[in-house]
């Protein structure tokens, strides 16, 4: 009885296997294997929406191969206004059409100039003596990624600051809920960072942290430059920042710049 019933699954699989498939629609066409119809009911209309990429590094996380090419995306990378719908043709992606002036919001941003929308509070509070440095400041040694003011840290084991060896600057809570493909990005420069400095950040979306996350680790006079971006569920109402800084020694400095929340 067992082996009959297997019989007639297998058997009736093949008629199931390849047929064209329909979506608001029972009549896909024959030459189609994925037929979609924009309304099932003549009232309500949708279109088509292709795999959406919030930055270079998730595209290229991808990794296509030769046999893979006509593979589409949609790249949606609001940091550096790159919305393009993209192709794979085999050994790179290549743009089919981009987007030229996408409604990119700033939602909040602090840059610790003239755009101060994002608030924030410092644990512990502001200090500057001597080689000591935990401060909004505009220069700093070996510090050149950035123009105007910045946060800056200097020697940060000591006691100006009430003894607290691990510093953190936390962002207030912004509400995200009417924007779309949002994302949280800031800007570091971190130089010679040796065993025990460290940098870290964490993000809560609605009061709940995704984990602390370690992306600079000292090791011998460890430097670095660049950009943080974390993409946010469209789903999320609210979303804030946490970033840590533990460090020593009167040689290592390190910035940090343009915290921003960016929409559509």
């Amino acid at each position: 009885m067992k082996r009959n019933t297997l019989f007639c699954v297998l058997f009736l699989l093949q008629y199931f296997v390849y047929p064209q498939v329909g979506i608001n629609t029972t009549n896909p066409s024959p030459a189609s294997v994925l037929d979609v119809n924009s309304s099932s009911d003549g009232v309500n209309f949708g279109g088509l929406k292709p795999p959406i990429i919030k930055s270079l590094s998730e595209r290229n996380a991808i990794q296509p191969g030769i046999s893979d090419i006509g593979l589409l995306i949609f790249l949606s990378d609001a940091l550096n206004s790159n919305f393009c719908f993209q192709i794979w043709n085999g050994s790179t992606w290549e743009d089919i059409y981009c987007i030229i002036t996408p409604a990119i919001v700033d939602i909040a941003t602090q840059d610790f100039d003239f755009n101060q929308t994002w608030s924030y509070t410092v644990d512990p509070t502001i200090y500057n003596v001597g080689n000591d440095i935990w401060d909004i400041v505009n220069t700093l040694p070996n510090i050149t990624g950035f123009s105007g003011d910045f946060l800056g840290c200097r020697d940060l084991d000591n006691t100006n600051g009430g003894g607290n060896f691990i510093h953190e600057i936390t962002f207030n809570n912004v509400d995200v809920s009417a924007y779309t493909n949002v994302q949280v990005t800031f800007d570091y420069d971190i130089y010679e960072f040796d065993n025990g400095d460290d940098v870290f950040y964490e993000l809560f979306l609605d009061n709940v942290g995704q984990g602390s996350v370690l992306f600079i680790e000292g090791n011998s006079d460890y430097s670095e430059s660049g950009t943080i971006v974390l993409n946010v569920p469209d789903t999320t109402t609210n979303v804030r920042l946490t970033v840590g800084i533990d460090q020593n020694g009167d040689d290592d400095t390190a910035g940090f710049d343009n915290f921003r929340i960016i929409g559509l």
